[in-house]
């Protein structure tokens, strides 16, 4: 027998009944094992002493979230790998020992998912490693956003991601990947070309078009957490020799519905489906408002005459480097609790459903000073169109947008303010739902989805869980919304 054989008959079978339990708390089933009989000094001394129990130094802010929300799940311990052979040793303890494995890249999961409450929380912080080599840009499993574009300073190249610098290249790539270039270079699982995984069942494997290819499609859009831990990605680099165009615009409210029509229409406008990149949105906190930003991959006085178009109250637009005009349309996290949802909808937004949502957010009532809801859409349907939807796990390629929905408040507000921004929250989804269909983006959770699995996945679903039953049968890497393996 050969070890994988030996790890999937032993150890591992006492989590075959999955590591989650309803309220999302680590359980085994068939052979549990009692948390202070495991081996934790031998894990310990495989780290280096990197091994961090809840009340030691450190261990809260390794602990913390993105997301506010989840902050108060406690993991059994946390383990800070630094090597592919930490993690590879991390993941074979882990099943001998029966108890859940959650990794851990920027920690940026909407939905909690990059948390464990009484698993073993993997924090990748240590392997944020970075190297470009010609047009080949090769990063570690720890590697943030804000470290690949330091990495690529200096340059014209591009590796397509998203708009918060901070977040984990790790959820980004396996989700799909969506960003302000996205609809000119596509998502960023489209650029990736091979990745090393430590598999739920502690086999590392090397993947890529010839070399463990089902796996490595499963990495092109099937989710992070999912089939065990990528300690590597390798991208091919886009060139953007010339000086790119910017733009930064905005309408006042009593204007909200002709502005988000007026973009829809340019947005959809084929001329421009891989020149022009655009988010844009409503948001409710201060001064009501719709914003648009994006990049045009043209002259800046071709952008002029699109945007005098667009009737914007304030407009700024400029050219710059793409490194600048990257880090021009980043956001970082306010780390406020939220809650989310997202529609990945496949027709053009009509002036019928502008009007709908002009008129919800026109009666979002605050629940508190700090409370506040954003509709974001993300224009899709450029170069993310150019491979079909059973090429990769990501199956949204025929999307005219993805929408995100969100509503936020403050650490200190009480429970009822959160109960109301969640049922608002889930209001406007039901409105907007209604008229954009269900489809959901993977890289934004919703825990409230009943239908996850077509939402996210489509037809796809089925060949993740056959890939899930290769690389992880007892489900080492577990949660709410977790793929399942095929029976």
């Amino acid at each position: 027998m050969d070890r994988r054989t030996v790890l999937r008959a032993g150890a591992g079978a006492g989590l075959a009944a999955g590591l989650w339990g309803s309220a999302g708390r680590a359980t085994a089933a068939a052979r549990p094992v009692a948390l202070k009989d495991r081996d934790w000094a031998g894990l310990k001394q495989l780290l280096g002493g990197r091994l961090y129990f809840p009340g030691d130094p450190g261990f809260a802010a390794l602990n913390l979230p993105a997301n506010h929300l989840y902050s108060h799940r406690l993991p059994a311990a946390i383990a800070c790998p630094r090597s592919h052979e930490d993690v590879l040793g991390t993941v074979e303890w882990a099943g001998r020992n029966a108890i859940g494995v959650v990794p851990r890249s920027g920690g940026h999961s909407y939905a909690g998912y990059s948390t464990s409450d009484g698993g073993l929380l993997v924090h990748l912080g240590g392997m944020r490693d970075v190297t470009v080599k010609g047009t080949t840009l090769t990063a570690g499993a720890g590697a943030r956003l804000l470290d690949v574009h330091a990495a690529l300073q200096g340059t014209d190249l591009l590796l397509p991601g998203g708009y918060c610098p901070d977040i984990g290249v790790s959820g980004l790539v396996l989700g799909g990947g969506i960003g302000p270039a996205t609809r000119s270079h596509g998502l960023t699982c489209d650029s990736l070309t091979a990745t090393t995984v430590v598999t739920g069942d502690a086999y590392t494997a090397r993947c890529h078009e010839n070399s463990n290819a089902d796996l490595f499609w499963a990495c092109r859009g099937g989710a992070g957490g999912n089939f065990g831990i990528n300690t590597s990605f390798t991208f091919d680099l886009h060139r953007v020799p010339k000086a790119t165009a910017w733009f930064d615009l905005s309408w006042d409210w009593k204007d909200a519905a002709p502005a988000l029509k007026r973009l829809a229409e340019l947005i959809a406008d084929p001329r421009h489906r891989k020149d022009l990149t655009c988010r844009f949105g409503l948001r409710t906190s201060g001064e009501r408002r719709v914003c648009a930003q994006g990049l045009f991959f043209g002259s800046e006085e071709t952008l002029r005459k699109l945007v005098a178009l667009l009737r914007p109250r304030r407009s700024r637009t400029g050219t710059a480097g793409i490194r600048e005009c990257m880090h021009r349309l980043h956001e970082t996290s306010s780390g406020d609790p939220y809650v989310s949802s997202s529609i990945v909808s496949g027709q053009e937004l009509g002036a019928s459903v502008a009007d709908e949502l002009v008129d919800s957010l026109s009666n979002w009532k605050p629940a508190s000073p700090a409370s506040r809801a954003t509709v974001t859409f993300f224009a899709m349907g450029g170069a993310d169109t150019a491979l079909r939807p059973a090429d990769t796990a990501y199956v949204h390629r025929d999307a005219a947008f993805v929408v995100d929905l969100a509503a936020y408040w403050a650490d200190t507000d009480p429970t009822p303010v959160s109960d109301g921004n969640r049922l608002r929250l889930r209001a406007l989804y039901r409105v907007l739902s209604k008229s954009l269909g269900t489809d959901a983006y993977q890289n934004f959770p919703d825990p409230g989805l009943t239908n996850w699995q077509s939402a996210y996945y489509g037809k796809n679903y089925a060949k993740l869980q056959t890939v899930k039953r290769t690389v992880d049968p007892a489900r080492l890497f577990s949660y709410p919304q977790g793929i399942v393996p095929a029976p």
